[in-house]
């Protein structure tokens, strides 16, 4: 008899879990390996969200980036969205800073340093906008210099971003 009672509401919530996983989306931003280094020292890649992306969500850790990374040793190798200024400076006066992702994954372990690591980095919508976006990648020196020489040589793929578009 409890079983017959409740049925209808298992079939109402069952019917309303696709609608609350229907808001996430993701785009893939780049494919294929892009390497850095002294030659390269940083990066900027492109992107587009569409109009209902949803800047103001004020859940922390709304949106994800996912990107695989190969051969980052430095503790100082950064990844950036929207900075303000598209170009890298040495870590202790980075005036970017406030955009800042975090620092990309680091394999200083030998065994380590020739295989692909899954950067997965959690962060907040509010840094990004609908339409275009961009993200700054900057490979830097042991110490956290740019312009010296002797920087980290990194090769980055399969970067992807998820996102929800609407609440």
């Amino acid at each position: 008899m409890r079983v017959l009672k409740a049925l209808p509401i298992l079939v109402l919530l069952a019917g309303a879990w696709p609608q609350a996983n229907a808001a996430a989306d993701f785009i893939t931003i780049h494919r294929g390996q892009l390497d850095m280094g002294d030659s390269v020292p940083s990066l900027v890649l492109g992107f587009t969200l569409p109009p209902n992306f949803d800047r103001l969500g004020t859940i922390p850790n709304s949106a994800v980036l996912d990107l695989t990374v190969l051969g980052s040793r430095f503790d100082f190798n950064e990844v950036y969205i929207n900075p303000p200024i598209a170009s890298c400076t040495d870590n202790d006066a980075d005036p970017n800073e406030e955009n800042s992702l975090g620092a990309l994954q680091e394999h200083d372990d030998d065994k380590l340093k020739t295989e692909w690591a899954t950067n997965h980095i959690a962060f907040s919508s509010f840094l990004m906008n609908a339409g275009s976006n961009q993200l700054l990648f900057c490979v830097r020196s042991r110490e956290g210099n740019v312009g010296d020489g002797g920087l980290d040589d990194v090769s980055i793929k399969s970067v992807v971003l998820h996102y929800h578009t609407t609440r």
